[in-house]
């Protein structure tokens, strides 16, 4: 009843089933140059923001500086995380690289306009946020350098 039952149907190999993109804890993203730089950049944003805080004489530029340090401390810890617990291939269809290089851009933008603010005012507040202020600019222009090279070459994003 069944003679030659398997010769009847062609036969195509089988294809092993594609990775589950899971999202999953991983802290030796921390010890990559990405990660070094996310980290280097969360803590210019959150010592600045303290620098700003402690002792500040002109009110108007300290909300420009509160506005900058909260968006650079939200978002960048955003994207660490996304890249610490594997988001970024998780949801591998967003264009991270390509986002990542002009918040990176922007922000690096900003820190350069605030800086010069800040050490044009003066007193030791001001020459404290520009120093950190230049930290921030090196690491957020070194990692829109780096995503730019990535995005230009066609890496994935991890």
């Amino acid at each position: 009843m069944f003679d030659n039952y398997g010769h009847s149907q062609p036969q195509t190999p089988s294809t092993p089933p594609a990775p589950q993109k899971v999202l999953r804890f991983d802290k030796g993203y921390v010890t990559t140059m990405p990660g070094i730089l996310k980290v280097v950049q969360l803590l210019c944003n959150l010592i600045g923001f303290i620098c700003i805080k402690v002792a500040w004489g002109v009110w108007v530029s300290s909300i420009f500086y509160n506005l900058l340090y909260w968006i650079g401390i939200i978002i960048t810890g955003f994207i660490l995380l996304a890249y610490t617990f594997h988001m970024v291939e998780k949801y591998d269809r967003w264009p991270w690289l390509k986002l990542e290089f002009f918040y990176c851009c922007g922000v690096a933008l900003s820190y350069i306009i605030l800086s010069i603010f800040a050490t044009t005012i003066g007193e030791s507040v001001g020459y404290a946020v520009g120093f950190f202020g230049l930290c921030a600019i090196i690491a957020y222009g070194f990692d829109g350098f780096l995503k730019y090279k990535a995005w230009k070459r066609g890496l994935p994003p991890q």
